[in-house]
């Protein structure tokens, strides 16, 4: 690309480089792949290549000009300075090298004006150093020496009082801090700092910063790559933590930055250069370690050495890796033959996770480990992989050929449990922590209600059809979230950035359950009433997680006075909304309970046992959040019951005779959800067929 004459833009004229006006003058884009057009032709050839390419920068720029923050979007996010724009504009530079359109060039030199220059507050802290890539590239593209004045002060100052710290990594809740972050102690730094840091003595002639930069990269190195698997943990702390079934834990976006990183810092080496064949030697390894857990649907698992069967789509992992393996084949360092096939898959991949408008999907939100991902979620960060992705997958101008992946789909199944560390309390709430997914986890003893520490208050689960909550606290009731979209959703709410009482292209929380077990949670039955259980001690474990069903279970311990017990398993299953439930314990006070809260004028339905002996009683009517129909059902067997269903006034509940052995199912449909529910007649159709399911 041509050098851009200097742009003299700042403040709120910055903006005008964002606008889709300005935009426009791109090369139109084909087409986007997205999700459900898994048999259109994958752009291969540069031309098609940099037109998606374009079509998705444009969609992101455009967005950022509106002031849109995506969601699930770590408070940082808006920073001008920060990482999760700067990763996005390191993708921009090599967009702006390659494009016709000077659109990108004016965006970068743009924000560079804009932010005056500045590197990010934190001093030492990598992550405030990735934007000085894009202000590197702008002092060479017409900005001239002032864009480098701020950073090359900055790393000057560094030098001149290097950190001393050691590399072993906090945890972002402890009170001392984390203060290995003066240092490139976790895997993300290798590609937020180093590269500015070598290109800074290319530009000056000076080496001083190059050799700071080899002298990290080979500490970081020794400390955090696995030799024998050929791949960085995060950090520290991830040392000894093992997966589901043993595996090691290697977060695929953190291996992401490093193999990214690499291919940017190899180049900024002469050859001959001890710390670029020490790079170049990782960079092979890591290469050949990626290429053979790959998925086959062309991307790699969040967790990479997780049962690749149950991991999710996920694409700023996977734009990185297909970036660093193209850009390996074009230099030299990897060969063709054995690589090519690695880069299509992943390029196609991420082909697949671009909606028609040119929105890149299956974005893991910010986080420091594997989490949930879904086909709707998007971040800056994720665009600058998809853009270093595209423009090195050009490079190779690759011949049309066969679609080499299996077309992924979105895991409908999951259970959810997503628990914040790291907060501030704040007029009663934990602010600005990060939420993370646990597979088990013990609710502490001085958790309350509303107080913020787990999104959405508990325990979720969901398939395509329904989705539901259980609180995790003294009420141990069950809500219903009403889904009018089949895509999992339940790991992108409730953290503090949306209101999801609110409705929502997926939907809403649709139920509201006062001083009842709601929907099929297990009570206590006191003084003739079904009751929640009370404040007791309460642990989670996540046991399977799809594709084929979620299951979790939830024990508590010492309520009723430390006399009583409960010990509840919950399972959903793809393509059904019924959560069957299995629990045993003991009750002091009275048996346990289930039922459904009962709302004024709603149709109450009941049937006779089955052959199987399986009976119901439901409820139908507006008695959604929504103001319009829900239909709410309990499934259980009379027989283990006695005295049948009972109304309370409140509640229409069953209580059990044996509380170890107890076992039943529940579920909801939704006029607004995709079951096909619309009036009283189509809910006893939906009871039959339920019935009919439950006897499968």
């Amino acid at each position: 690309m041509k050098s851009i004459l200097k742009v003299t833009l700042a403040g709120a004229a910055f903006l005008s480089a964002f606008s889709p006006l300005t935009l426009s003058a791109a090369t139109p884009a084909k087409p986007a792949q997205t999700a459900a057009a898994k048999s259109a032709a994958i752009p291969y050839r540069p031309a098609e290549v940099m037109a998606l390419a374009e079509k998705v920068a444009d969609w992101q720029l455009a967005n950022m000009a509106g002031g849109s923050v995506p969601g699930n979007a770590s408070p940082d996010t808006p920073d001008k300075t920060g990482w999760v724009q700067g990763a996005l504009f390191v993708g921009l530079i090599e967009l702006a090298n390659r494009s016709d359109n000077p659109a990108y060039g004016r965006a970068i030199i743009s924000r560079g004006e804009a932010n005056r220059w500045q590197l990010g507050r934190r001093f030492y802290h990598a992550d405030e150093h990735v934007i000085g890539q894009s202000y590197l590239w702008a002092s060479k593209h017409g900005a001239g020496p002032q864009a480098i004045a701020p950073l090359k002060e900055r790393f000057d100052r560094i030098l001149a009082f290097p950190p001393t710290v050691g590399l072993e990594h906090r945890e972002y809740y402890d009170p001392r801090g984390v203060d290995c972050d003066q240092r490139w102690c976790w895997a993300d730094a290798i590609f937020m700092a180093p590269a500015a840091w070598l290109e800074l003595s290319q530009i000056t002639g000076d080496p001083k910063y190059a050799n700071y930069a080899k002298a990290e990269f080979t500490a970081v190195t020794d400390y955090l790559y696995d030799k024998d698997e050929h791949l960085y943990y995060r950090d520290s702390r991830f040392f000894n933590r093992r997966g589901p079934n043993g595996e090691k834990v290697f977060w695929s976006r953190g291996d992401g930055w490093v193999l990214a990183g690499l291919a940017r810092m190899i180049p900024l080496l002469p050859q001959g250069d001890p710390g670029r064949a020490e790079m170049e030697k990782v960079f092979k390894e890591m290469s050949a370690k990626l290429i053979a857990i790959q998925k086959p649907d062309g991307y790699w698992s969040p967790s990479l050495l997780s049962d690749p069967t149950k991991s999710l789509p996920e694409s700023s992992g996977t734009g990185f890796y297909t970036y660093g393996l193209a850009w390996g084949i074009k230099a030299g360092l990897l060969d063709r033959k054995t690589y090519e096939p690695a880069v299509r898959k992943g390029w196609t991949a991420l082909t697949r996770a671009v909606h028609t408008d040119g929105k890149f999907g299956y974005v893991q939100p910010v986080s420091d480990r594997p989490e949930n991902v879904s086909f709707d979620d998007t971040q800056f960060y994720g665009v600058g992989a998809f853009l270093l992705a595209a423009t090195a997958v050009a490079d190779l101008d690759l011949k049309p050929g066969k679609d080499l992946t299996v077309p992924s789909a979105p895991v409908p199944v999951q259970a959810v449990l997503n628990v914040q560390d790291g907060g501030v309390l704040e007029n009663g709430r934990l602010q600005r922590g990060v939420f993370h997914l646990q597979k088990q986890y013990t609710v502490p003893a001085d958790h309350f209600i509303h107080d913020g520490l787990i999104a959405f208050e508990g325990l979720g689960w969901e398939s395509d059809l329904m989705a539901y909550r259980l609180y995790l606290d003294e009420r141990m009731a069950i809500d219903i979230f009403g889904k009018k979209t089949p895509g999992p959703v339940l790991h992108t709410i409730g953290q503090g950035v949306d209101n999801y009482h609110d409705m929502a292209p997926w939907g809403m929380d649709i139920f509201k359950v006062d001083e009842t077990v709601g929907i099929g949670g297990v009570g206590v039955l006191r003084g003739g009433k079904a009751t929640q259980i009370g404040k007791s001690s309460i642990s989670v474990k996540i046991t399977d997680n799809g594709p084929a069903q979620a299951v979790a279970e939830v024990e508590n311990k010492g309520f009723d006075n430390g006399a009583s017990n409960l010990t509840t398993r919950f399972t959903i299953k793809n393509g059904s909304a019924l959560t069957h439930v299995s629990a045993k314990g003991q009750a002091a006070s009275g048996p346990f309970v289930t039922g459904l809260i009962k709302y004024d004028g709603v149709t109450v339905l009941t049937s006779a046992p089955d052959a199987k002996g399986w009976a119901y009683v439901a409820t139908w009517g507006q008695q959604s959040l929504a103001n319009d129909g829900l239909g709410i059902a309990l499934f259980y067997k009379p027989d283990t019951v006695a005295g049948g269903v009972q109304d309370d006034g409140v509640s229409l509940y069953v209580s059990f005779k044996d509380p170890a052995a107890i076992n039943y199912a529940f579920g909801a449909a939704w006029v607004q959800d995709q079951q096909g529910v619309r009036d009283l007649d189509g809910f006893r159709k939906w009871l039959d067929t339920q019935s009919l399911n439950l006897n499968k």
